[in-house]
């Protein structure tokens, strides 16, 4: 008697915990072919057991599956050029057909997702969007296609279970275990040393965006949470718009808020390669502090930004950078040692020196290596 009541206590304990983390996994067998899948966001849907194909609403999401198998990528979101270096041929070579941010607005063009005859759809969500009215957008997916859609976490410090349930969606287990380690070991070991970083030598960041750098982002966005995560200040005082974001602001209020350090996601509009020769020719930018010390960076952006735009896997090697950009003394990796793991373990690529070299050029401090 005393054995029945204390399993089934423990199956009590665990069926509340299950439900109170909301559990998703992939569950029962339908069918011979089929599995019944809750997904992240705790939605049942059933699947096809063998997935061959999977299209993703958008780059996050995209990537992600990318990380997996490049040739399990239905479609791509974004045009990517046919010579894009780190990227394989069998996704340069794959249809563009759009995507589409759940409720965020619709531009993926519903025709050619059917041709490319997926299996699955995969809606990544992040921290600032509303559960409810995401799964009423992947419902409505679901019924206009009549192609399971599994929604998927994608917020930076649990990429780990995301890779674990793809894992298992997508049987390949124990690929999943590799990048989930990962993800798990990142976010431990990076949070591990920011936290050490004193109070008084946080460091002071703007985050520009836009051809002129004149847009960016807020604490707490889903576009500055590799900011945020290593405790940079984001010294931003804008709205923080949901989506999209990007709000428009002045070089005056920059000057106001006078921060140690710029990173800019820099789209080249002139004959200057980086950011900082960008704005150096632009005299309003110059009594900024960051300007006078020249602690102004590009952001890495190839194949995908380690930063943001899309918010997605990329993240992961965006916080070793940026952690040992902004505080050397505490966060002491070898950050071109780390790229070359990361592209090797996500991207399916082996970097040469030149190319680590070229990958981080104008993004480190007096062009070397941190220690």
């Amino acid at each position: 008697m005393q054995r029945k009541l204390l399993i089934g206590f423990l199956i009590a304990v665990l069926a509340f915990l299950l439900t109170a983390c909301g559990q998703y996994a992939v569950s029962r067998q339908v069918s011979g072919s089929t599995v019944e899948v809750t997904d992240m966001i705790g939605r049942k849907v059933t699947v096809p057991r063998n997935l061959k194909k999977v299209y993703s609403t958008s780059p996050i999401g995209t990537i992600m599956v990318y990380s997996f198998d490049p040739g399990k990528v239905a479609g791509q979101n974004n045009a990517v050029a046919s010579n894009a270096k780190y990227i394989a041929e069998t996704y340069r070579n794959l249809p563009v057909v759009g995507g589409t941010f759940g409720s965020e607005g619709a531009s993926a063009n519903m025709e050619k997702i059917i041709k490319t005859a997926p299996d699955i759809i995969i809606s990544a969500i992040m921290s600032d969007m509303d559960n409810a009215t995401e799964v009423s957008a992947a419902d409505r997916l679901q019924s206009q296609l009549g192609i399971p859609v599994i929604v998927i976490n994608m917020n930076l410090t649990s990429l780990d279970k995301a890779y674990e349930f793809m894992g298992q969606l997508m049987g390949q287990e124990e690929r999943a275990k590799m990048l989930a380690d990962y993800c798990r070991n990142t976010i431990i070991e990076m949070k591990t040393m920011v936290e050490k970083v004193p109070e008084e030598k946080r460091v002071r960041v703007y985050y520009a965006e836009g051809p002129a750098g004149l847009a960016t982002d807020p604490a707490g966005s889903r576009h500055t949470a590799v900011l945020d995560f290593v405790r940079g200040i984001n010294v931003a005082q804008v709205p923080l718009n949901p989506g999209s974001g990007q709000s428009a602001v002045s070089v005056e209020k920059i000057i106001l808020w006078n921060p140690d350090v710029i990173i800019a996601t820099y789209a080249k509009t002139s004959d200057s390669d980086n950011f900082y020769d960008f704005i150096r020719n632009d005299s309003k930018w110059e009594n900024i502090k960051a300007v006078k010390a020249r602690q102004v960076y590009d952001i890495p952006n190839q194949p995908f930004n380690w930063f943001d735009r899309p918010p997605s896997i990329n993240r992961l090697l965006g916080i070793r950078w940026l952690a040992n950009l902004l505080y050397p003394d505490y966060v002491k990796i070898d950050i071109k040692s780390e790229t070359k793991n990361f592209y090797e373990l996500f991207y399916h690529y082996e970097l040469t020196d030149q190319e680590v070299e070229n990958l981080l050029k104008n993004s480190l401090r007096n062009g070397d290596v941190q220690w």
